[in-house]
C-alpha cells in the first residue's frame, strides 16, 4: 500500500498502534455490530487509504494533531471514524450522533 505521497504504508507495530486498533475492533462491534477480525480490519483499513487517495466515499470532518475524523461510506450507510496518521491505524469507530452533529459536511 502507498500512501498520497508514494510512500509505503506499514501497519503501525507500535504499542500505542495496537491498542489503538483493539480499540477500534470493540468500538466497531459496540457501535456497528462490526465483528472485526485482524484480517477484516486491515482490509477496511487499506480500502480507507485508497479512498483518501481518490477521495470518493470519504468526507473529512475535523482534524487535530493526534487524529482525524472522517465519515466513510460502507456497505449502505455512513460511519464516522478516527484515523491516526501517526500511528496507521483506524483509532476507534464514533457513534451515528457525530453525523448528524456535521451533517452540513455529508452528501446526502
Amino acid at each position: 500500500m502507498i500512501d498520497l505521497q508514494g510512500n509505503p504504508v506499514l501497519l503501525g507495530n507500535s504499542r500505542r498502534a495496537q491498542n489503538q486498533i483493539k480499540h477500534a475492533c470493540r468500538r466497531a462491534a459496540e457501535r456497528y455490530g462490526f465483528d472485526l477480525t485482524p484480517d477484516d480490519y486491515q482490509k477496511l483499513r487499506e480500502r480507507l487509504i485508497a479512498q483518501f487517495r481518490d477521495q470518493n466515499g470519504i468526507v473529512f470532518l475535523s482534524g487535530d494533531k493526534d487524529g482525524s475524523r472522517f465519515a466513510v461510506w460502507h456497505g449502505a450507510e455512513w460511519i464516522p471514524l478516527v484515523y491516526s496518521k501517526r500511528h496507521k491505524t483506524i483509532v476507534t469507530f464514533l457513534p451515528k450522533q457525530v453525523l448528524r452533529d456535521n451533517k452540513d459536511k455529508l452528501p446526502w
